[in-house]
């Protein structure tokens, strides 16, 4: 694995964060995911982006990236494409400071999206800080604000699917290593997965109503469209006993 990685600053303080992009054919767009982390008005100790074993020139773009922004943005590169949950864990693990977001490297960052996730009312009373996002699909208009969490009891919408994703919120690294990261066999529902694991482990949930990504849907293979996979993984979910209750009610009402 080719990485480049500086020394962190000792010291760090409680709002500190890292960024973890994982990329995966997807030369064309991540540089895009780059800097709008690196726009950010409270900006990152460590922008880590792991080449997933890409197709394409994501490996040279992503090293380029790197030497472009010394002591800002390191690479790794895996040889091999071992998912999207393998490659948040390897970026993870280079961090040090108290927070992590896991921004998808098609999807950006407004302007402000870390100050408004990390803003002292929500660091002191959250484990993971979730926003807003707004759709832009295939480079259309950008869409209405969204979120499938409404900020109500975090189990119940669990319960009803993959309501969080990983461009619009940012969790307490103790948290991310608490429940052993992403879990790589998911290949599909690893965000939901991994969301479920954190509440059940008493992770506290805080909901903000600043809309800090743009969810983009870009050209390029998606790494998973088999159907039944996805289902089979949703099923895994949903029988974790932390939702096992709440969803079987809510499949009798």
């Amino acid at each position: 694995m080719y990485q480049t990685f500086d020394p962190l600053p000792a010291g760090l303080p409680l709002d500190a964060y890292d960024v973890v992009i994982p990329c995966h054919d997807r030369a064309h767009v991540v540089a895009d995911a780059v800097a709008s982390v690196l726009a950010q008005d409270h900006p990152p100790v460590r922008v880590v982006v792991v080449d997933d074993g890409s197709r394409d020139d994501g490996a040279a773009v992503i090293r380029a990236l790197a030497a472009a922004h010394p002591g800002r943005v390191d690479a790794a590169i895996l040889p091999r494409n071992g998912g999207a949950s393998n490659a948040r864990n390897v970026g993870a693990a280079f961090g040090q400071a108290p927070w992590i977001a896991f921004l998808d490297s098609d999807d950006v960052w407004l302007p402000g999206a870390a100050r408004a996730m990390l803003g002292a009312a929500a660091t002191q009373r959250a484990d993971i800080v979730v926003g807003r996002f707004a759709r832009v699909e295939h480079g259309g208009p950008v869409g209405e604000p969204e979120c499938g969490w409404d900020g109500g009891d975090i189990r119940a919408a669990l319960a009803t699917g993959g309501v969080i994703g990983p461009s619009w919120s940012i969790v307490r690294r103790d948290t991310v290593m608490g429940v052993g990261g992403f879990d790589p066999s998911f290949h599909n529902c690893n965000d939901w997965d991994f969301y479920t694991r954190a509440a059940a482990a008493g992770a506290a949930f805080h909901r903000i109503a600043a809309t800090v990504a743009l969810y983009r849907t870009v050209a390029g293979a998606r790494l998973v469209n088999d159907l039944a996979i996805g289902g089979r993984n949703a099923a895994r979910v949903l029988a974790h006993p932390y939702l096992a209750g709440v969803a079987a009610d809510a499949s009798v009402t």
